[in-house]
């Protein structure tokens, strides 16, 4: 009998599941042993059979790059302002001025191209908007076309908007401005820019506004119509810290042409037109007023143009006060 009862009870423990030991987890490999993929310090491009990929929706002359982070707002901004060429479009600048004054954004400096430069260099005498308009509306179209393209088919003298300087300034100095003031000229003779910020702008402003169609070239110099980096290194050379580029030129170029869609002056502002586009890359900020329902050469619809670039930059300059902080 206790041989019975004890067979029965080492059965019952052999049919036992045998209880599982608490093991302390296996410390884990620290993060430095794990192998990571080896990252070059400058990336390269694809490559397939030795050659870079290229995408083929780009263009030969397009290239891909990382969008930078916008540049820091300065705590004390510094506003340099570049009016841009335009012909007769840049009463529309006149406009955009109204809109820094009624937003109360201090311009430090002025620069100008083309007839850009007429509109600055009267800012800056006493930095006003409305002596601005005033001295700008003395302009009469018919004065500056009767010996220009419409009428002769070539460029006229810069006798008209001589007169208007004279009128204007006095025999003022550049150094004599409330505001600083320069301009761009092309020699096309030394092939070489000069920026023009000194003495009389009976002198000075002759170098720095005659373009064609509206004027031929005085003493072999024109507008460097393209210099919008040249002077927003020159604003900031002179203190500026934040660089504001007026441009007039926005919209089509063939909607109102010169002449013809194919004539050589309408492709020449064409091509200005879209120079002022990549130059915005050269300035912090820029403010474009669409235009392109009148001519380079139109000086009669002034009011017009005026307006539409006041309520087409109002909310651009709005933007930029409160970037500023003002």
């Amino acid at each position: 009998m206790k041989i019975l009862i004890l067979a029965i009870v080492i059965g019952m423990i052999g049919c036992q599941t045998p209880m599982r030991r608490n093991t302390p987890p296996s410390p884990s490999k620290p993060e430095t042993e794990r192998p990571t993929p080896s990252t070059p310090a400058n990336p390269t491009p694809e490559v397939e059979d030795g050659r870079p990929v290229m995408d083929d929706n780009l263009a030969p002359d397009e290239v891909e790059v990382e969008n930078k982070p916008p540049k820091p707002v300065p705590r004390l901004p510094k506003v340099g302002v570049i009016f841009g060429p335009g012909g007769g479009k840049v009463f529309g600048q006149i406009g955009v001025l109204q809109e820094f004054q009624k937003n109360k954004i201090p311009i430090y400096n002025v620069a100008g191209i083309e007839m850009g430069a007429l509109t600055a260099s009267i800012y800056a005498w006493r930095g006003s908007a409305n002596d601005t308009e005033w001295q700008m509306f003395k302009i009469k179209g018919e004065d500056i076309l009767k010996k220009g393209l419409i009428l002769s088919k070539r460029a006229g003298d810069f006798d008209v908007i001589q007169n208007i300087v004279k009128s204007a300034f006095h025999n003022l100095k550049a150094e004599d401005f409330k505001k600083p003031f320069a301009c761009p000229a092309l020699n096309l003779e030394k092939n070489k820019m000069y920026v023009m910020n000194r003495g009389n702008l009976e002198a000075l402003l002759p170098y720095c506004i005659p373009y064609p169609p509206l004027f031929k070239p005085y003493q072999k110099n024109i507008s460097a119509v393209r210099e919008v980096k040249a002077l927003a290194d020159h604003l900031r050379k002179q203190g500026a810290n934040y660089i504001v580029l007026i441009n007039v030129l926005g919209g089509s170029a063939f909607k109102t042409p010169i002449n013809d869609s194919d004539s050589v002056e309408n492709l020449v502002w064409a091509e200005i037109s879209s120079q002022m586009v990549k130059e915005s890359s050269h300035v912090d900020y820029t403010i474009t007023v669409n235009l392109d329902s009148y001519s380079v050469l139109d000086f009669e619809n002034k009011r017009d143009m005026m307006q539409k670039g006041s309520s087409q930059a109002n909310r651009a300059v709005r933007d930029l006060a409160e970037k500023l902080g003002l």
